[in-house]
């Protein structure tokens, strides 16, 4: 055999490996996908999104009336790909993020139906067009992003609690402020280092005496730490309004804060005559 035809049938068998189906290619996606056509009735489902849904493929295909959604949501009701179909502004505001790039949608949303607690989502749509340049249906790519938010929230949440530190430190700081402008200055800024400072109160209690924020009550979901100062207590107290868990995180804050408090105020009690 010369090399020409050597070479064809290298060419040939090389062209038969790669003559994969649109379905196959599409089930070779890392992210979870499905396409529908101009009448929102399901024509791909691929194996990243059943994986990700617990949905097989044969279980979807072909139907419509929103039955894409419901893996997803738990009920029928458009969604991202919808949007790629028809523009509706009105459900933008359902997303945790939204952003629209000519005819493409990305979006970011947090679904509870999905998994055992959850998952963040993030999704991408757009339209698929014919040749003619005809909208003959869209394409939504979804990807688990919930370790992401998870690091992003951490992050967060240690940025307010060095913010609360800071604050707190700031007004230790100053050595002509007196014990009350302490601890009232203390409380103003305890409630900004925790994850719900919208629904919470403090309250502070030295030697018998109490400083509390405005809205405080005390509730079944508080958090309190309390230590002696020069013989005297000093008990630190958070309370959220609603059945919210505290971070470890926070937990130790609130010792950090009554550790700080000690030095300042064992040194104060030493010069009060």
């Amino acid at each position: 055999m010369n090399d020409s035809k050597r070479d064809i049938k290298n060419s040939d068998e090389i062209n038969e490996n790669l003559r994969l189906t649109f379905s196959e290619i599409l089930d070779f996606l890392p992210d979870a996908t499905f396409i529908i056509d101009s009448h929102s009735k399901i024509i791909a489902w691929n194996t990243a999104i059943e994986e990700l849904t617990g949905v097989k493929a044969e279980e979807v295909i072909g139907k419509s009336s929103f039955e894409y959604s419901k893996p997803l949501y738990g009920d029928k009701r458009p969604i991202l790909i919808d949007l790629a179909l028809k523009s509706q502004t009105e459900m933008e505001k359902n997303y945790i993020s939204f952003e629209r790039s000519g005819d493409t949608f990305t979006a970011e949303t947090f679904v509870p139906y999905l998994k055992k607690g959850g998952i963040y989502i993030w999704a991408k749509a757009r339209p698929l067009y014919n040749t003619k340049g005809k909208v003959i249906g869209a394409i939504e790519t979804i990807r688990d992003i919930t370790h992401q938010k998870l690091i992003e929230r951490n992050l967060q949440e240690r940025v307010k609690e060095l913010n609360c530190l800071f604050q707190i430190t700031k007004l230790l700081n100053n050595p002509n402020i007196s014990v009350d402008e302490i601890l009232i200055g203390t409380l103003e800024s305890i409630c900004c280092g925790w994850q719900f400072p919208e629904i919470m109160c403090a309250k502070i209690v030295f030697n018998g005496k109490e400083f509390k924020t405005n809205n405080y009550k005390q509730t079944p979901w508080g958090l309190k730490h309390q230590i002696m100062v020069k013989e005297k207590d000093l008990a630190l107290e958070v309370n959220y309004f609603e059945d919210k868990p505290f971070l470890n995180e926070e937990k130790e804050l609130l010792e950090e804060i009554a550790a700080e408090l000690k030095v300042v105020l064992s040194y104060k009690l030493e010069w009060i005559i």
